[in-house]
């Protein structure tokens, strides 16, 4: 959670390409599992800010959550007992005007808005076209996808998706031997998502299938293999990449899979949304290997759209450098919220 102090007219002057204005007073990262709530994470923080913030009752609030929100609502199931954070139980329970609840990855997308050119990387010759839509794929611990419009003032909301559950396509004979291999591995009858494939844990699922798989046999590393054993889930995903920078062919084919898959579904991101406002792959996994967003498997994969490839090259496509996305887009809404405040107090 992070407390900031901005001007009293700051969501004046939010500005594409410019980072919210604002300056950090209090942060600090809190475990789920040591707390019953968020409101009571929520009333410690402020507690714990009051020396460094004047005590001041925030204006706005923008929490992203790892969920699907409904009616500014969202359901934790990763905890214990499982919590129900509601935007309008927190403001009125802080005393905080505007709570507002959004998706994690819509974060992301506005997020977006505040990169500096110095941390987008534009890996074609695309020009972007003012006030067109934006989209946005990251891997990470799963698949996100956001999309962006602009209203005539030129003002972008985002939007979200779950676009990272829709089908995995295989693209070859070895892919689709990957796909039969997870519908086994996660007894489905008919189809496997996206994300089981591309995301950290898909990385892992790909050198798993592998090591199984006829045409690999007798080339598993041995010391890399107790090392992907014994990681923990969120970590296999390194070893795996530490592998392929050492030459492991099966590593290196494990991500030349996934560069492919992510591609793809990349070039699908941009069929679906035309976004030649940009499209933006962020996320981890892409900021720590940019090689892999630049790889033959990956651009070949991306453009291979048949009749349409020329619509795919023809959109803009970035890689996100920043890693703090996320955070500035959740502050750029609760910038954003503070003109609602203003408006509401003038009637």
């Amino acid at each position: 959670l992070r407390v900031f102090h901005v001007p009293p007219d700051a969501h004046t002057k939010l500005a594409h390409g410019q980072k919210p204005p604002g300056v950090v007073v209090f942060d600090k990262t809190y475990v789920n599992e040591e707390h019953k709530s968020i409101e009571d994470i929520c009333k410690l923080f402020l507690k714990e800010a009051a020396p460094f913030s004047g005590s001041m009752v925030p204006t706005s609030c923008c929490l992203a959550c790892a969920g699907a929100i409904t009616d500014n609502s969202v359901v934790f199931t990763n905890v214990a007992d499982g919590w129900t954070i509601r935007g309008e139980s927190l403001s009125k329970s802080l005393g905080i005007p505007k709570v507002v609840l959004v998706n994690d990855f819509v974060a992301q997308g506005y997020g977006l808005l505040t990169l500096e050119d110095s941390e987008k990387m534009l890996l074609n010759d695309a020009k972007p076209v003012p006030g067109a839509p934006i989209a946005c794929v990251g891997a990470g611990t799963g698949l996100g996808e956001c999309y962006l419009t602009a209203s005539p003032d030129g003002k972008y909301t985002c939007w979200p998706s779950e676009g990272g559950h829709t089908e995995f396509s295989p693209r070859s004979k070895l892919t689709e031997d990957l796909f039969d291999f997870l519908k086994d591995r996660f007894a489905a009858k008919k189809r496997v998502s996206v994300e089981r494939v591309v995301s950290g844990t898909g990385l892992a699922n790909i050198y798993e299938f592998l090591r199984e798989h006829w045409a690999f046999e007798g080339r598993m590393n041995v010391e890399i293999d107790k090392s992907f054993n014994a990681a923990e889930p969120s970590k296999k995903g390194m070893v795996i990449a530490e592998g392929a920078k050492e030459g492991d062919p099966v590593c290196s084919e494990a991500v030349n899979i996934f560069n492919e898959c992510f591609g793809a579904e990349a070039g699908a991101a941009a069929l679906k949304w035309l976004p030649k406002g940009g499209l933006y792959i962020s996320g981890g996994i892409a900021a720590k290997n940019p090689a892999w967003i630049k790889s033959e498997q990956f651009v070949h994969a991306y453009e291979d759209k048949g009749r349409l490839a020329d619509q795919v090259k023809s959109t803009p496509l970035y890689l996100v450098l920043a890693g703090d996305v996320g955070e500035r887009g959740a502050q750029y809404v609760a910038v954003s919220l503070m003109g609602q405040v203003v408006e509401e107090k003038k009637k």
